[in-house]
């Protein structure tokens, strides 16, 4: 059937084209268009593929192994290593580049000796469900693994001589004992007791009970068992020598400036004193403290390196603590009559004081007022008051900002602007020459606050010092030949010291300055707020108030 409608095609085909060649009518288009109409598609399929399937030769082949000519990765090869046994590779660690080689990967055994002879690395095979996960590991970290979790159970007592023996012939290493452990031979006769099942813990053991460290060289299949090591122990706080003014005093000076009672707080110290009674009389211990980089470096026995990174423990956790405060400034300008400010003083009415909270209200007016009570535990309501008119008082400034506190650590934050004078002058003269030198010296006029803090958990011991320095003038005073120059300033200060609760906020003092009432000509009604006094012909009272809201606590 199928011969006979082929030819039947074919005749039809060739009546056509004898037909138009003997036609001088080109019928070209009609003829394709009948014959598209007349050929069917499934017949026309069928002598299509076999005709193709004759002219290729399909054969498929499986690969057989991996070539790395080219540049690979290790998960590349993975990836082709996984079609040639049929299994699952996941790598768990960094990628690398496997080296370019004429060689060919038949299998994971055969990558695995090709790395470990080119790269001496080792791939650590794992089989998780039907997925292998491959870890690179470098030979000695494979040795370790072998040695380390070797099976070693031994449950009794036993000299430590006859336990080396024991570890020499389980692994194949050999054992040394250092100089200084004294009478090696009563060393070797003292009885451990051992309670274990890898070699680890008899290691573990050996180490913690008889006071030396047991170290293992993996690669040159060597145990040391050593009485004293040097190691070097990080102390990871932030600062060790710190300097911070603790001004207490309210002075009017002229003359030079220099910051006076400056306290030092040097951990340097103390942690000295602490190594020198742990090393106590051992003569052979040293230790030295590297002040730029924190570093304790230790010739120690095993017990003495534990008991400093102990310390350095303590240390670093100590400082890891840390607060963030809220905290306030307002500045104030004072009236005659003194019903302001922070000195504004009431009795609370209650019967009891039971229910008095340290609670701080605060409160901003419509027209620009602002008012802070505070209830004291002692029953008096303190209060900082201030209005948008001059009836009390007037706002000059109000400024908010946090600072993060750390344990015991002080912090500085200061606004200031500096003033060079003139502070000496110098002549020298040498034969015929005379030089002059000149001592320049600097004021900083601002404001500055230092803040330490003790943090526990859910409260903080702030001691806080706010200090005030105001250059008032520099007048000139002649010397001999020379002109010096005097400054004269306000420097005023107060410390205090008190508890703040988590969440809480507390007015933690505040402080009176008189400045010249020139300053504020056009700003104030000086006939309100202009005080006559010694300062000058009149002076004007501004008021400082400092207000801490203790916001959160860290490092527990």
């Amino acid at each position: 059937m199928f011969i006979k409608t082929k030819k039947y095609y074919m005749s039809v085909i060739l009546v056509g084209l004898i037909f138009g060649g003997c036609n001088a009518k080109s019928y070209h288009n009609e003829m394709i268009g009948e014959v598209q109409k007349n050929v069917n598609k499934e017949f026309y399929n069928d002598i299509k593929e076999p005709y193709v399937k004759s002219l290729v030769s399909e054969v498929s082949k499986k690969q057989e192994y991996i070539s790395i000519l080219e540049d690979k990765s290790l998960a590349d090869v993975l990836k082709e290593l996984e079609i040639i046994d049929n299994n699952i590779y996941y790598l768990k660690n960094n990628d690398i580049a496997i080296p370019k080689s004429r060689v060919q990967i038949f299998s994971f055994d055969d990558l695995n000796s090709y790395l470990n002879a080119v790269l001496d690395k080792d791939l650590v095979l794992q089989k998780n469900g039907a997925i292998h996960l491959v870890e690179v590991v470098n030979k000695s970290e494979t040795k370790k693994k072998a040695v380390d979790y070797t099976k070693f159970e031994l449950n009794g007592e036993i000299s430590v001589e006859e336990l080396i023996k024991l570890i020499t012939a389980t692994t194949g290493y050999g054992v040394s004992i250092g100089n200084y452990i004294d009478n090696k031979q009563d060393f070797l006769n003292s009885i451990i007791t051992i309670n274990s099942t890898q070699l680890k813990d008899v290691l573990n053991t050996l180490s913690h009970t008889k006071n030396v460290y047991v170290d293992i060289d993996y690669d040159k299949e060597m145990i040391s068992i050593m009485r004293y090591k040097d190691v070097v122990v990080e102390l990871n706080i932030p600062l060790f020598n710190l300097k911070t003014s603790n001004e207490t005093t309210t002075k009017e000076t002229s003359g030079e400036s220099k910051i006076e009672n400056s306290s030092h707080i040097i951990l340097y110290d103390e942690l000295d004193k602490m190594l020198k009674n742990i090393i106590s009389t051992d003569k052979i211990s040293t230790y030295h403290i590297d002040k730029s980089t924190g570093l304790i470096f230790l010739k120690a026995t095993k017990e003495v390196e534990q008991a400093v990174r102990m310390i350095a423990k303590s240390y670093e956790m100590n400082f890891a603590k840390e607060a963030t405060i809220e905290f306030e400034k307002i500045e104030i300008i004072l009236n005659k009559d003194r019903a302001y400010g922070i000195s504004s003083i009431t009795k609370v009415t209650s019967s009891s004081t039971d229910d008095i909270t340290s609670t701080i209200t605060k409160a901003i007016g419509i027209d620009g007022a602002l008012s802070y009570s505070y209830p004291k535990s002692s029953g008096e309501l303190l209060q900082v008051l201030a209005t948008a008119n001059n009836n009390i008082g007037r706002i000059l400034n109000y400024s908010q900002n946090l600072i993060v506190l750390k344990n015991n650590i002080p912090t500085v934050q200061s606004i200031s602007q500096n003033t060079d004078y003139i502070e000496k002058i110098e002549t020298t003269v040498t034969e015929n020459t005379v030089s002059t030198e000149a001592t320049v010296g600097t004021i900083k006029d601002g404001t500055s606050i230092n803040a330490m803090a003790k943090i526990s958990r859910d409260k903080i011991f702030l001691n806080i010092t706010p200090n005030v320095k105001k250059l008032l003038k520099i007048s000139e005073a002649s010397i001999g030949d020379s002109v010096i120059q005097l400054p004269q300033y306000n420097d005023q200060s107060y410390n205090v010291s008190r508890e703040i609760r988590l969440g809480e906020t507390a007015i933690v003092g505040s402080m009176i300055i008189h400045d010249d009432a020139k300053e504020y000509q056009g700003i104030l009604p000086l006939e309100g707020f202009a005080i006559g006094g010694t300062d000058s012909k009149s002076y004007v009272r501004r008021e400082i108030i400092y207000i801490v809201t203790l916001k959160n606590i860290k490092g527990f």
